[in-house]
């Protein structure tokens, strides 16, 4: 009998790595025939990518409350709004409190318990949100976690068996893996953005955990120190922290070496890797990091902090930092920056961990696990 799986696509390209994690998704299932079929639940803005789709809460403006109410608040708006939509289980790409009030078994992925760690980095509401919209993870027939290092949190903190925990990492996105680099649009994108010959690359979002300061002060510490000037580039959307960052920057007198690009097209950002020296990632906390995937897949070596899940994904293929520390984080800075032969090792290292992450393995194991659901095995 052919099974009907919803997966919900309700993530918008300003909630990060969420966004290009539900796209992976929905990239995934299109390799997984048979038994299966396969319903996109989808926000009106988000993309139509499977040929079925069911779009809820079509009306932009409730949309837009919706959306407020699920990040915001408590998301148990959905207790009198939840669309019905014909599905014999689903996907939620992200913990919310939707299948659950959609009355359907269900499948989340966590990627995180940043507020059991970091509860300084959001309003009472957002932390008295994510303690009720978490716990329906107790409830999902499966948790999917991109890392050992969450699946222990899930354990710790929602009690979950760990037979009910599956570790999946997903692959680079997929203008990553299809992207063909030439030379003559790796020197258009360095004209177009006035790119530096060398320089670092951090593209994130602006938000506290991203530690956007800590870096500018270890960038600092290494003028100062070294009178070396390494030149970085930003990318990414203004969060909460964005206008402190564009201070200090200023403060520290940084402003010929940093460069913050705004809103870059998704076709340019491979080759603001290439072009890069290396991947910086000081972030304070992280579950995985796609763009270390990414810079991996890209063959642009890595200086990571040491938190989270990290090193588990980095291992040997990156230099490792302590994200509070500004020394240590310069020192791995100006050894990546310096050292050739490490970066040439290092990229190498990085393509080997990530070359399995791909679509078709990805869609395999995805198979396995809807299978087990539904055969009654997990």
């Amino acid at each position: 009998m052919m099974r009907k799986i919803g997966i919900l696509s309700i993530a918008s390209p300003d909630d990060g790595g969420v966004y290009q994690y539900t796209l992976s998704l929905l990239e995934a299932v299109k390799f997984i025939s048979g038994k299966f079929k396969f319903v996109q639940i989808r926000y009106p803005d988000f993309p139509k990518i499977l040929e079925d789709d069911v779009v809820i809460y079509k009306n932009s403006s409730i949309n837009l409350k919706i959306r407020q109410v699920v990040h915001v608040y408590f998301d148990l708006v959905f207790g009198n709004l939840a669309p019905k939509v014909d599905v014999d289980l689903i996907i939620s790409p992200s913990i919310t409190l939707l299948p659950f009030h959609m009355k359907k078994q269900y499948i989340v992925t966590i990627h995180d318990f940043q507020h059991e760690y970091y509860p300084e980095f959001f309003s009472f509401k957002e932390k008295i949100s994510r303690k009720v919209v978490y716990k329906t993870g107790q409830k999902a027939s499966l948790v999917i976690c991109e890392s050992n290092y969450v699946k222990q949190d899930v354990i710790r903190f929602l009690k979950v068996p760990d037979r009910k925990i599956k570790v999946l990492p997903a692959p680079p996105p997929r203008y990553i893996r299809e992207v063909k680099i030439s030379e003559d649009k790796l020197e258009q994108v360095r004209g177009k953005y006035s790119l530096p010959s060398q320089y670092l690359f951090y593209p994130a979002q602006f938000w506290y955990h991203k530690n956007h300061i800590k870096l500018l002060e270890s960038i600092k510490l290494i003028k100062s120190k070294y009178n070396i000037s390494i030149p970085v580039i930003f990318v990414g959307s203004k969060k909460n922290n964005f206008e402190n960052v564009m201070k200090k920057i200023h403060e520290l007198g940084l402003s010929k070496q940093i460069k913050y690009l705004g809103y870059v097209p998704q076709e340019d950002m491979p080759y603001l890797y290439k072009l890069s020296t290396a991947l910086v990632m000081p972030t304070l906390f992280e579950s995985v990091s796609i763009p270390i995937w990414e810079a991996f897949y890209l063959g642009v070596p890595v200086v990571s902090s040491n938190v989270c899940a990290l090193p588990e994904q980095v291992g040997d293929a990156g230099l490792l930092f302590d994200p509070n520390n500004i020394e240590d984080m310069a020192e791995k800075i100006l050894t990546i920056w310096t050292n050739e032969e490490l970066r040439i090792k290092l990229s190498q290292r990085g393509y080997e961990r990530v070359k399995g992450l791909t679509i078709e393995n990805y869609a395999t194991q995805w198979r396995k696990i809807l299978e087990e659901i539904i055969n009654g095995k997990l």
